[in-house]
């Protein structure tokens, strides 16, 4: 088993993207974040993400009820419980198959579990339960892009529309290197765009965002009650200044609905 054959595997079972970050880069995080609290012989975090196809956000630029549903569907809930966790079960037996150990992670929320402890440590020097990695500090670690000005994860194939996974192997993979380039450098698209004011160009009011009444999606106890923000007009202008900029590497420029973003 090689790095190689990984992102051949994770390919084969769906993946639009893979990406490796060593285990290095997460050492000094602490325990309530560090996967080194749920598998300390890990050696490699394996990002792995799914696209949203374009198409889902059509719903909510006309703001249609029954094609909204589509975002929800294929670009939210189906796409992380069912497709991409589809990739991630098979790419994690593959590596299990090889001999080595894979540790499936969800990419949760980490400021909104914080909220909502699950219980307490069994003993002092333990993390409480659970403990969830930062997938965005994870996808970045891996080089598969950066976090955005408008809070959101943007690759340089998909901008905002992508969803990702963890795998956390005992396996040393050849990690990928970090991306320098600046993809909102220049950009104002996603704060001129929101209706509410709630991104200032260097974060986001929650409390804003969940009022807001224009893609975005307040989710439930399951998913810690955040706001899902990549199908609100915040990201879809994201999306827009990427396309006209040609930054999409894996995408040609959407035909646009009249007056649609």
């Amino acid at each position: 088993m090689n790095t190689a054959e990984l992102k051949e595997k994770a390919r084969n079972f769906g993946a639009d993207l893979i990406g490796i970050a060593p285990i290095a880069a997460f050492r000094e995080l602490p325990p309530a974040h560090n996967p080194l609290a749920i598998f300390p012989q890990a050696e490699s975090m394996i990002v792995i993400g799914r696209r949203i196809p374009r198409g889902t956000l059509r719903g909510m630029e006309r703001q249609e009820r029954k094609t909204a549903a589509s975002f929800r569907h294929f670009g939210f809930v189906s796409l992380e419980d069912n497709y991409l966790a589809r990739t991630t079960y098979d790419l994690g037996i593959w590596v299990e198959a090889q001999g080595y150990e894979a540790v499936p992670m969800f990419g949760y929320d980490v400021e909104a579990a914080d909220r909502q402890p699950l219980g307490v440590p069994v003993s002092e020097e333990r993390p409480a339960p659970n403990v969830y990695v930062d997938w965005k500090f994870a996808a970045e670690a891996a080089g598969l892009g950066k976090i955005g000005r408008n809070g959101l994860f943007l690759t340089p194939e998909y901008g905002p529309l992508q969803r990702f996974a963890l795998l956390l192997s005992d396996f040393a993979f050849e990690p990928d290197r970090a991306v320098e380039d600046d993809p909102c450098r220049g950009c104002r698209a996603c704060v001129d765009a929101c209706p509410y004011g709630a991104l200032d160009g260097t974060g986001r009011n929650d409390a804003v965002c969940r009022e807001c009444r224009h893609g975005a999606i307040r989710t439930d106890i399951g998913r810690f009650g955040t706001v899902e923000r990549i199908g609100a007009v915040c990201s879809r202008a994201c999306v827009a200044a990427l396309d006209a900029a040609g930054k999409r590497k894996m995408c040609t420029a959407a035909r646009r609905a009249e007056g649609g973003i």
